[in-house]
């Protein structure tokens, strides 16, 4: 499977809370966060294109753990972040995405999906 590369611009103080995510909606973004020990702050709210998303993720509701690398553009410098799809909040009626979560492993520690060993 190829690598997704998506774009992503930081959210200013004026873009966070209910109000300013409908308006950003409307405008065609779909916001979002990134979290972990790698993120300044533990957290950073971004915000996607969702012509973008669509376009390289496809039309149906994304699988969450899949990686997604992540070029958040700020205001003076653009930082690159190795993420995995940790949450999607997927709007039922409209058919809409409304919120990405997007989490950042901690360097060297790789998660795998196994099974426990049977007793």
């Amino acid at each position: 499977m190829t690598e997704q590369v998506l774009s992503a611009w930081v959210r200013s103080c004026q873009e966070i809370g209910t109000r300013p995510s409908r308006r950003l909606r409307r405008q065609g973004f779909i916001p979002a966060v990134i979290y972990g020990k790698a993120v300044p702050n533990g957290n950073l709210p971004i915000k996607l294109s969702a012509a973008e998303f669509r376009k390289v993720l496809g039309e149906t509701i994304p699988e969450v753990g899949i990686t997604v690398k992540l070029k958040v553009h700020g205001s003076e410098e653009v930082l690159e972040f190795e993420t995995v799809l940790q949450e999607v909040q997927w709007d039922y009626m409209q058919l809409t995405l409304r919120h990405l979560d997007f989490f950042v492993p901690a360097e060297g520690k790789v998660q795998t999906a196994e099974l426990a060993p049977a007793a």
